[in-house]
């Protein structure tokens, strides 16, 4: 299991993702999914860390994300993708770690904090898990708000549509740089709002 290992934060990790975006990723979502990214003078040039939160459609959501970024991103990922074997190796080599949904350990949050404090940009879905509901963006979490206030960074919304559909098109919109409130649950449906506008997809009822 891929739980948070601080000493694969460094720059090998990180010229492997580069590896991966330039060689692997940029041909496949550009030429056979038309990817289309609009926002990129909102992705920050300072160098320090945020969270990227994008919402979540498919399993390109990742890959395409960090290609249209193209910074590194370490994603906190389900556990069960950590069981494909193959897949498991390949997103620990990229940067990912493991978070379990159904019981969130101190481990998991101190792995998120501790990517943050050593520069690296967290890769946080919204919903936690793909949308469900056709044209609707499923039910936000706290995760990315409460890992920005026990870190101290912003959020960066990334809208993604298209992504679960074959050979896409795929369009990203990236949005601007906010620090969210301190009322959680107020801020998770700011953040959704947030997403909803970059998308086009509507905000489920609360």
């Amino acid at each position: 299991m891929a739980i948070y290992n601080p000493k694969r934060y460094n720059w090998i990790t990180k010229f492997y993702q580069y590896m991966v975006i330039w060689f692997l990723f940029r041909p496949v979502y550009y030429l056979f999914y038309r990817l289309k990214v609009y926002g990129k003078e909102n992705i920050p040039k300072d160098g320090k860390p945020f969270i990227v939160m994008p919402n979540h459609l498919s399993n390109n959501d990742p890959p395409v994300v960090s290609l249209a970024m193209n910074i590194p991103i370490a994603y906190m990922a389900k556990k069960e993708l950590f069981e494909i074997p193959f897949l498991g190796w390949a997103i620990t080599m990229l940067g990912a770690f493991l978070v379990d949904r159904e019981n969130v350990s101190k481990t998991t949050i101190k792995g998120a904090k501790e990517v943050v404090s050593k520069g690296w940009c967290l890769g946080m879905f919204l919903e936690g898990t793909r949308s469900k509901t056709p044209g609707s963006l499923g039910k936000p979490n706290v995760g990315p708000v409460y890992i920005s206030h026990l870190a101290g960074v912003p959020i960066l919304p990334v809208g993604i549509v298209g992504s679960n559909k074959k050979f896409g098109p795929i369009t990203i919109r990236i949005g601007k740089l906010f620090y969210p409130e301190r009322d959680l649950e107020k801020a998770k449906w700011h953040c959704a709002e947030k997403l909803a506008e970059l998308t086009g997809l509507k905000v489920l009822e609360r």
